[in-house]
């Protein structure tokens, strides 16, 4: 029987002694690892702390507040901008003055997400946080482990004066989980630091190597209606898996959009009434749909059957169906409509490249992941994914070309920079051996989606990166948790290696 318990006191000391109790009944861990939680009590009082203070993205100025007001009270030099993104400076121990300075970095906003039936408000209401077989978790909601154990582990570390290190720029940053937009606000001026340690990565004995950057991409057509008595009728796409657009876009998915415009692009005589698809730019679309006047209803059912047979084992739940709906009064011109599936079924979407340095990755893709008509202006949007700014212009330049052949508009925002993989990197050599020490073999990460190394990469590009963090799952979710061994195992990895630096 599994075992639980509320956390009621926030002291000091309340979730250290609970878990300290949690551990001894599970007997999970032996009396070396315990004695290790005593001595880190630091890491569970402030992760405790941070969670009574709401903190979802774009409502993070309260921690912001918090974590001012620790600088203030240490005495610490900081900065905070207008986004609520705070650095704090801490100075080299001594010996250690002369060594790199080194940047530690984790985000404060979380993902809000709650069970359906939970009565939970994420602006006002603390977490609430239990404990249950050696992990940490908050009932009915996300718990914040993603980014809170990084909080945690800077705010611990700049409170102790008995850990050795050099100069030190802990970076706290904002709206991470929506963009990665505080990140992009961050200046160059705000750092001397030649080492990054992201705090924003799990596993214990695992380290990033490389991250996507991105760009979103829209592409817009404006369209003539003209008055029209014919039967309408209904493309609906649905059924699809869907996914990331970085962390599946190489699962050979079936994108619901593209998929739509491959069966309109068979049809003959059709005028487009609208056409609608998708929820976000970075995932891949589940759904679509197109409304359309024919004069006679067409056969799909050939089309049909060779998707679903393309589609056989990426998407076995593919549906396609074609349904007569209530008259349309006016639709796209012929001309219009035409070039609109010109356009929609030439435009690239899906893997482009693949790494040659590390098996498997991706190295650039685009996502084609909203498509919306509004009045007579049919709207869409990419997200495209690369290391290489090159490889993001390419893409771009691409649809840019395609749109413009089809009498559309393409123009770009949100662009944000990778991190390219390095084989040289000092940083990760030295993790690597303190994990070799304990009879450890690190393992290495490659990452397709965005993070915020690759904004701080792009802002000082001979930063040397890793990064680092406890073993947890099921983030964004309701049932994400922590697990409290790995917590307190890492946070010591994390100090000698800043005490190696």
């Amino acid at each position: 029987m599994k075992k639980k318990q509320d956390i009621s006191i926030f002291n000091s000391e309340g979730l250290a002694s609970l878990i300290f109790c949690t551990i001894l009944n599970f007997n999970q861990v032996e009396v070396q690892t315990m004695s290790v939680l005593d001595e880190n009590v630091a890491i569970f009082k402030y992760f405790e702390e941070i969670s009574k203070i709401p903190h979802g993205s774009f409502h993070e100025e309260k921690i912001a507040d918090y974590v001012e007001n620790f600088a203030k009270e240490h005495d610490f030099k900081y900065v905070r901008d207008d986004m609520n993104n705070v650095i704090i400076y801490k100075d080299a121990t001594p010996g250690y003055e002369n060594h790199d300075t080194v940047m530690l970095q984790a985000h404060m906003d979380m993902v809000c997400e709650k069970n359906k039936d939970d009565d939970f408000d994420f602006e006002t209401d603390a977490l609430n946080l239990y404990v249950e077989d050696g992990w940490l978790k908050a009932k009915g909601t996300t718990l914040g482990a993603d980014d809170g154990f990084g909080v945690s582990y800077m705010l611990a570390i700049l409170s102790d004066d008995t850990l050795k290190h050099p100069n030190l720029e802990c970076v706290f940053t904002v709206q991470e989980e929506v963009g990665l937009l505080g990140s992009i606000n961050l200046k160059k001026e705000y750092f001397n630091a030649k080492k990054m340690i992201g705090l924003d990565g799990g596993g214990e004995i695992s380290t990033c190597t490389t991250t996507s950057g991105g760009r979103y991409a829209y592409v817009d057509k404006t369209c003539m209606f003209e008055e029209v008595n014919k039967p309408t009728y209904k493309l609906i796409v649905k059924g699809l898996d869907g996914g990331h657009s970085g962390a599946c876009i190489d699962q050979e998915k079936g994108n619901s959009i593209k998929i739509l415009f491959r069966v309109l692009q068979t049809l003959k005589d059709i005028q487009i009434v609208s056409v609608n698809g998708g929820l976000k730019e970075n995932a891949i679309p589940r759904e679509a749909e197109a409304t359309f006047v024919s004069d006679i209803k067409p056969n799909i059912d050939s089309i049909v059957k060779d998707l679903k047979t393309e589609f056989e084992f990426s998407d076995s739940k593919l549906d396609i169906q074609l349904e007569e709906t209530e008259k349309a009064t006016k639709a796209f011109t012929s001309k219009d409509t035409n070039e609109l599936i010109t356009l929609y079924y030439l435009l690239p979407n899906g893997l482009q490249h693949k790494s040659m340095a590390i098996e498997g990755l991706t190295l650039a893709s685009l996502n084609l992941g909203k498509l919306r008509t509004e009045d007579n202006v049919v709207k869409c949007a990419f997200c495209i994914r690369s290391p290489l700014e090159s490889m993001k212009d390419e893409l771009g330049n691409k649809v840019n070309m395609i749109a413009q052949l089809c009498n559309a508009s393409e123009h770009e925002d949100t662009n944000f920079c990778g991190w390219n993989y390095e084989a040289n990197s000092p940083l990760r050599d030295t993790l690597k051996e303190i994990l070799k020490r304990q009879g450890v073999e690190m393992e290495t990460e490659a990452s397709h989606g965005g993070m915020e190394t690759g904004i701080l990469k792009g802002l000082i590009p001979d930063l040397d990166i890793i990064t680092y963090g406890p073993i947890a799952e099921g983030c964004h979710t309701p049932e994400e948790k922590l697990n409290l061994e790995s917590f307190q195992k890492a946070y010591k990895n994390l100090c000698d290696l800043i005490a190696e630096l």
